[in-house]
């Protein structure tokens, strides 16, 4: 591909790291593939096309030396006027990251191939510059940082292992996050963040971060849970349930052991990263609230669809739900949930979309979606909103798990699919079905990103005037409140 070693070891992030490793510790890194995975998106960060970057790996899988030592040394080899600051949870750790750092910028090779250099007089192990005005300071969780800011910020192993029973001190920890994420980046617009981390404890600093809009997340567990397809940049990398990360380096026997034997971590939370929401608190049947038609029969109303792929018992639902907010509360005014053809789902959407008069219409832009689209009347194709789902089932319910708990979820007490939408969510992530919950994290989601204004004006009655619904007898009638009414009237047509 590279003409010369030279050049590979500028272009190629894969190349440099492996040199990089090799050459601090003799350490050769495997051919497998989720090394290519994870150099493909700390490139994408690297580059700003990710600007807040959540990584959770299980232990022994170069989280460190890939994703902190070698990523801070090929930003500076090609940013020397970048700055750097390194956190993590002590001293020690701290210190070693650095020294690494600077032992590949001091390398002979890496001087043969780059032009950024080390600026004497201020070359210590933990806080460095380079000629350019770029550098390094790495600290401890609890260090001082006054005075240093950085254009890039790296958290790596924000916690102990020692914290996962301390949630005073997980807690802490995420109290500093914020108070570095606040203060110590040198352009609030520009600068990146990237947290490198082992899952610990369902109230850690990674399970805070998942309830943020705009932090993109890489989890990779010991052992596939499901099949999955992953884009490197050498190519389309397919796991298949079960396979383990480094399949020359898993010990069945072991894996077991560590099941049994974990308590607090304990193996799915540790090793597995929490990929299928083991540690999600449970979910109540009385975390969702009664309410009445007239709480939201004058709010505006919209529509989330998730369409199933078939009609059969064993596919998924296909769901339509019917949902109005005052921009605190959320109400599910109604829905249609069957394994039912698409020409069913069509006719329900089209139903539902006239019967509550929407504003919108959420559609996930795959499956068939497009194909829902395209069968919807002209008006009704003007509402749609095209959705992209971001991030896995759980982590989409875990980004408004707070409003669940708080009561925010809302719909009558005697409505017919109030049963089965509650059973769900109690059940999930380990029910048969999760597509009430993708209807409903997708109508979050998108109320979350949007911010519109939710209330509707009270529409008035066909056949009477403006002045008809303020004035009362013997009253006067207010000029402007009059052409507030005759505007009310043009907006929603009914002006003759």
């Amino acid at each position: 591909m590279f003409t010369n070693l030279k050049t590979a070891l500028r272009k190629d992030f894969l190349v440099f790291a492996r040199k990089a490793i090799v050459e601090l510790d003799g350490t050769e890194v495997s051919d497998d593939r989720y090394v290519d995975y994870l150099a493909a998106k700390l490139m994408e960060f690297a580059d700003g096309d990710i600007r807040r970057l959540l990584i959770n790996l299980p232990p022994r899988h170069l989280k460190t030396m890939l994703c902190t030592v070698c990523l801070a040394a090929w930003i500076l080899a090609h940013h020397p006027r970048k700055k750097i600051l390194v956190v993590t949870y002590c001293a020690d750790l701290a210190e070693t990251i650095a020294r690494a750092i600077r032992d590949i910028l001091q390398a002979a090779w890496f001087k043969e191939t780059f032009k950024t250099r080390l600026k004497k007089g201020h070359a210590k192990v933990t806080d460095f510059a380079t000629t350019s005005g770029g550098g390094v300071f790495a600290v401890s969780i609890d260090g001082n940082v006054t005075g240093h800011g950085g254009d890039i910020i790296i958290f790596d192993d924000p916690h102990s292992i020692d914290d996962a029973g301390d949630l005073d001190r997980l807690a802490l920890t995420i109290s500093k996050f914020q108070s570095v994420l606040q203060g110590r980046r040198n352009n609030q617009k520009k600068a990146k963040m990237l947290v490198v981390a082992h899952r610990i404890h369902e109230n850690d600093l990674s399970a805070h971060l998942l309830t943020k809009k705009k932090w993109d997340r890489v989890a990779l567990p010991l052992i596939a849970t499901r099949d999955e397809l992953y884009k490197t940049a050498n190519g389309s990398w397919r796991r298949h349930k079960g396979d383990p990360l480094r399949s020359d380096a898993i010990d069945l026997d072991e894996v077991e052991e560590l099941k049994e034997n974990l308590v607090n971590p304990d193996f799915d939370m540790h090793y597995q990263q929490d990929c299928e929401g083991q540690a999600l608190p449970p979910i109540r049947p009385d975390d969702f609230r009664g309410c009445t038609t007239k709480q939201y029969a004058e709010l505006r109303h919209v529509l989330s669809v998730d369409a199933g792929y078939n009609d059969s018992e064993d596919g998924s639902f296909s769901v339509v739900q019917v949902w109005a907010s005052n921009g605190t509360d959320h109400y599910l005014a109604d829905q249609f949930r069957e394994h039912c053809e698409f020409r069913d789902l069509a006719r329900a959407t089209r139903r539902l979309a006239r019967r509550y008069r929407v504003d919108h219409i959420l559609v996930e832009a795959a499956a068939n979606g497009p194909a829902l689209i395209s069968v919807l009347t002209d008006k009704q194709r003007s509402l749609i909103v095209p959705i992209f789902p971001r991030g896995r089932k759980v982590e989409r319910l875990r980004r408004h798990f707070d409003q669940l708990k708080l009561g925010r979820i809302h719909m009558r007490e005697d409505a017919e699919f109030r049963a089965e939408f509650v059973a769900e969510f109690v059940g999930f992530p380990h029910g048969p079905y999760a597509d009430q919950v993708d209807a409903c994290t997708q109508y979050l989601d998108w109320v979350q990103r949007s911010g519109p204004s939710l209330t509707r004006a009270p529409e008035p009655k066909r056949g009477l005037c403006a002045v008809c619904l303020r004035s009362q007898p013997q009253q006067p009638v207010d000029e402007n409140v009059l052409k507030n009414d005759i505007a009310v009237l043009v907006r929603h047509k009914r002006l003759w």
